[in-house]
């Protein structure tokens, strides 16, 4: 299973992405996420490999070979940590948020938080995710992520 990761908050994400590669999952990272990952001994694939573009600060994941692959299924697990909106229009998170309401809208197990991730895991590990209510929280994320960004530009 292929497992996209994408964290803008990376310290201790190593954890659960060397879990996932120990249960035989292949690694799919942005470029800052899959160094600190490398850096820590967690075997990456590069999304730039797949998508045949270099990462820019504004595009990195919004590409259609990365949302064929969620869609497909190919991506079996997207893990999304976003910018964490501060105010200013740099700081949306316009490619996260994307992912991780593909991966909802596809079926495809998500996470928006590092806790969220180890929590899949777990739910792996026992034999299976409540797809329906991951969804239901994933959309409620992004829909609130949406609604804070709204009110801030009031």
């Amino acid at each position: 299973m292929k497992v996209l990761i994408s964290s803008s908050v990376k310290e201790g994400i190593e954890g659960p992405a060397k879990q996932l590669a120990d249960m035989g999952c292949e690694i799919l990272a942005t470029k800052g996420t899959a160094e600190y990952l490398e850096q820590r001994g967690v075997e990456v694939r590069r999304l730039s490999e797949i998508t045949g573009i270099s990462e820019t600060p504004e595009l990195k994941t919004l590409h259609p070979k990365v949302f064929e692959m969620i869609f497909s299924g190919e991506v079996g697990l997207v893990a999304v940590i976003p910018y964490n909106f501060d105010g200013r229009r740099e700081s949306i998170d316009v490619g996260g948020i994307a992912l991780l309401r593909a991966a909802a809208k596809a079926g495809v197990p998500a996470a928006f938080s590092l806790d969220g991730l180890k929590k899949l895991i777990e739910q792996m590990e026992k034999g299976g995710i409540d797809l329906k209510e991951n969804s239901r929280e994933v959309f409620r994320f992004t829909s609130e992520y949406d609604r804070r960004i709204a009110e801030m530009l009031r």
